[in-house]
């Protein structure tokens, strides 16, 4: 009789800790909830940058282009010479107003980069003590359908 009076004798129906493993189904329900609205955000965003992924590979050739165009004419010699074809170009002079659709090399072959437009200035520009008959400024710009123009402007002396 003693022991049903006291409190401390009294048996417990607990059940045993034991450690958890795995998920619950409302945590993997939530899992899959967050992951499908990440992953539409992103296959969202990777559509947009797909569509206009051409954008980048046309912006790099147009640069190209215009890097080339600039080489060839400040390679050239900066006195007046003949030159009635690009081919026979000799001085930077004779690039003043061409315009090349589509681009070409330097012999007036095209380059094969369609829809591509060159146009290119030489114009006298006086720097502090040098006139405007002893430097110019070379300017070439690039345009195609689907970027801005890119301007590229260069510099040439008579040295």
């Amino acid at each position: 009789m003693c022991c049903l009076k006291s409190p401390v004798n009294f048996i417990k129906f607990e059940r045993p800790v034991k450690e958890q493993f795995g998920f619950t189904l409302m945590e993997v329900i939530i899992t899959i909830v967050v992951l499908s609205i990440a992953s539409v955000s992103m296959l969202s965003a990777f559509t947009s940058a797909a569509k206009t992924n051409a954008d980048p590979m046309i912006l790099h050739q147009a640069a190209v282009i215009a890097e080339a165009y600039m080489e060839e004419i400040q390679l050239k010699s900066f006195t007046i010479g003949p030159g009635s074809t690009r081919a026979t170009y000799d001085d930077i002079h004779d690039y003043d107003g061409i315009t090349d659709e589509p681009a070409s090399d330097q012999t007036g072959v095209a380059s094969g980069f369609a829809g591509y437009s060159v146009s290119v200035t030489v114009a006298g520009l006086g720097l502090g003590t040098i006139s405007a008959t002893d430097a110019m400024l070379i300017t070439v710009i690039v345009d195609h359908a689907l970027i801005d123009p890119i301007t590229l402007v260069g510099f040439r002396t008579n040295y």
